[in-house]
């Protein structure tokens, strides 16, 4: 099947229901980039199963405009898609979620009503990606908290997940690629998402 063109997918938005276009268009379907690289595609799943043990390969998808060819970005919406745009990755795994969630309430529990200054600051933009359902593991930062020691369990999975994006360069055909990825607990908060962001290209088409 071919890809949708800009003015194609406008029309799908202006009349199914949102939902069901990031189910049919988005979460499923032969990322655009990857239709003329079928093993490509194979050795990026196979890679981020193997070093970050994702168990499900449907559990992992390609999102953005390397999925359908230009950017669903409100802001950039119907730019094309080019070999010096980042392929983004979706990843849906409540275990390796909720892990992160566990080492986070050990850290705040014993001190939460005496936070302040760098730990208070930190404490409420964890609570925010919590709040949405989704985190970016190796964006999660730890320079100047009190107590590190018991955060370091959640470093090394902001290091493992780091080195997981950053060794796909050593994957055949990934050199020079710019790959990362979004860790959500649930397929329900990857679709609330992805149906956020239509909407607001559904608004500014309309």
């Amino acid at each position: 099947m071919s890809p949708l063109s800009v003015n194609e997918f406008k029309e799908i938005l202006l009349h199914q229901e949102l939902e069901r276009v990031v189910e049919e268009h988005i979460f499923a379907g032969e990322p655009y980039v990857f239709l003329n690289w079928t093993e490509g595609f194979d050795n990026l799943l196979s890679h981020l199963c193997g070093t970050l043990g994702i168990t499900h390969r449907e559990n992992i998808k390609v999102v953005g405009s390397a999925k359908v060819g230009f950017s669903l970005n409100p802001n950039s919406f119907g730019r094309r898609f080019s070999e010096k745009s980042d392929i983004d990755i979706m990843i849906v795994d409540c275990n390796l979620f909720d892990k992160v969630w566990k080492i986070l309430l050990k850290w705040n529990y014993p001190r939460r009503f005496r936070l302040i200054g760098n730990d208070k600051n930190w404490a409420k933009e964890r609570m925010e990606d919590l709040y949405w359902g989704w985190f970016r593991p190796e964006k999660i930062k730890f320079k100047g908290l009190s107590f590190p020691e018991t955060l370091k369990p959640l470093r090394d999975i902001s290091t493992l997940w780091f080195s997981a994006f950053r060794s796909l360069s050593q994957v055949s055909g990934f050199t020079g690629l710019e790959v990362s990825g979004r860790l959500y607990r649930t397929w329900e908060h990857a679709l609330l998402y992805h149906v956020d962001g239509l909407r607001k290209i559904l608004e500014s088409i309309t």
